[in-house]
């Protein structure tokens, strides 16, 4: 789901449901376009279903309009350490790297795209949006 203030309601170019995974928003700004793609990944454990979902993604991102901004955002069930890597992944993130980690990261390698929110510091208590019982 994307929500979008009515006071930039006017601003859609376009929205597309792609599937019940990636939704598509363009929005016109001063700038030029925003293209907004909402994603939910799979969670960890279901390589051959991540496989697709990365392969469908890339699919739908060589068919975004390249002409402005792109933002890849959502729940992508990753953890993606925070070591540097490439100019893709940044120090602030937290420690652990996960298969859908791995994943991200070459997604962002070979889309060009970079995971901006270990570009940036933040408490340890806004790095994880959820925790199992028992884990740390």
């Amino acid at each position: 789901m994307i929500s979008i203030h009515n006071s930039i309601s006017n601003k859609i170019d376009h929205y597309k449901f792609w599937n019940d995974r990636v939704i598509e928003t363009r929005l016109k700004s001063q700038r030029g376009y925003l293209t907004i793609l909402a994603v939910y990944a799979l969670t960890e454990g279901r390589d051959e279903l991540n496989e697709e979902f990365y392969a469908t993604l890339e699919k739908i991102l060589d068919k975004v309009n390249k002409n402005g901004y792109i933002m890849l955002i959502g729940d992508m069930n990753a953890r993606v350490r925070n070591n540097r890597f490439s100019n893709i992944v940044g120090t602030n993130g937290e420690a652990t790297l996960n298969s859908n980690g791995r994943k991200l990261i070459d997604f962002c390698t070979f889309s060009n795209l970079k995971i901006m929110n270990t570009l940036f510091k933040h408490k340890e208590i806004h790095k994880f949006t959820w925790e199992a019982r028992g884990h740390k």
